[in-house]
């Protein structure tokens, strides 16, 4: 894949050219215009995980990546021609310049640098594919990508392995194996439904993205992105990786999950990630949402006494309640309580009080 920058805005053309920022606060892939995609700090996954294990006294971590594998193997499926898939199982096709464009993609995502160590494919149970990964940007999720890459590749379940090999650098390796299919019947992914919007984001007229991206930092080399104000991780990713994640956990282990999820964001929040200073107005709010593809800001009213929140086409909608009610601390110095739903076209309303 090539890494040419936009000669305008100096984001990775390859970005620009892969994904869609509609006017409804979504980013969609354009390969596949039913998958919708995020982009979003990332600093704030690995803490939550942990967060929720604190708070559920329970690990997650193999629950984290057993769901998000399956999200990365519908994602990735989308990039391979399905005469290249024919070739690839009847082995008349090495498929290597596929799994070295997705360690591709995944650098240009913000996900890490993969590269191959070592692999077996001859299609029996004794095949494995190994690859390290240097500064992941949440190490179950980076798992699960490789996990969903072969997956999506070999069309065969497959298990996985991990090991720390020096700072910041991991050995992965995928091996087939089956999955349960009691979890098989439950993992079902809610299809995108585009919803008309009117949110818009100043374009560049060079390659058509978000003039915002220009303010990221942009290094595929390393395989991560950072902002430019705050030096704050980010990636893209699927919006199917982690809410399959959350509807798993509370199937697993009960209806706490939710509040759970928004409890371990806020607390991210208000620990030190952010400061009152970054606290949006409304319009930088609607932005904020817009750029990152959690959908369109209907309506922010925030003051002491309270704050009222509607998010239209919301992806992600328990971070987006955590977030909101972590700024109402920030701005405010207190304490706070906050209720919310999501309705059934997508919209989350949530609504936080003092406390």
């Amino acid at each position: 894949m090539a890494s040419n920058k936009c000669p305008e805005c100096g984001v990775p053309m390859l970005v620009t050219s892969e994904h869609l920022w509609l006017d409804n606060g979504d980013i969609v892939q354009a390969r596949d215009r039913n998958s919708r995609i995020i982009f979003m700090e990332t600093e704030n996954l690995t803490p939550i995980f942990r967060s929720l294990e604190e708070i559920l006294g329970v690990p997650v971590e193999h629950m984290v990546i057993t769901v998000a594998r399956r999200a990365y193997r519908v994602y990735l499926r989308a990039f391979i021609p399905e005469r290249v898939l024919e070739k690839i199982r009847r082995k008349e096709m090495d498929y290597e310049p596929v799994d070295a464009a997705f360690r591709e993609l995944g650098k240009f995502n913000g996900a890490g640098r993969y590269e191959l160590v070592k692999r077996r494919y001859e299609r029996d149970d004794d095949d494995y594919d190994t690859v390290s990964v240097s500064e992941p940007y949440c190490l179950p999720l980076c798992v699960a990508a490789h996990v969903g890459a072969i997956e999506a590749i070999t069309g065969r379940d497959q298990g996985y392995s991990y090991r720390e090999v020096g700072p910041d650098l991991y050995h992965i390796t995928a091996f087939p194996s089956p999955h349960p299919e009691e979890l098989k019947d439950r993992l079902r992914f809610r299809p995108y439904e585009h919803r008309e919007g009117s949110t818009e984001l100043d374009r560049c007229a060079t390659c058509g993205g978000p003039r915002a991206l220009a303010e990221f930092r942009w290094h595929p080399d390393r395989g991560v992105i950072l902002s430019g104000a705050t030096g704050r991780r980010i990636c893209i990713q699927g919006n199917a990786l982690l809410e399959p994640v959350f509807q798993e956990l509370e199937e697993e282990l009960g209806e706490s999950i939710p509040r759970a999820v928004v409890e371990a964001q806020r607390r991210f929040v208000t620990g030190g990630f952010y400061g009152p200073d970054d606290v949006p107005d409304e319009d930088g709010f609607r932005t904020y949402l817009a750029l990152r593809g959690l959908g369109s800001l209907g309506e922010m009213r925030m003051e002491r006494s309270g704050m009222r929140l509607r998010v239209e086409n919301v992806a992600m909608h328990l971070l987006v309640a955590g977030l909101a009610q972590g700024f109402y601390e920030l701005r405010y110095g207190t304490g706070s309580e906050a209720d919310w739903q999501l309705t059934g076209d997508g919209t989350l309303e949530l609504e936080v009080r003092p406390r």
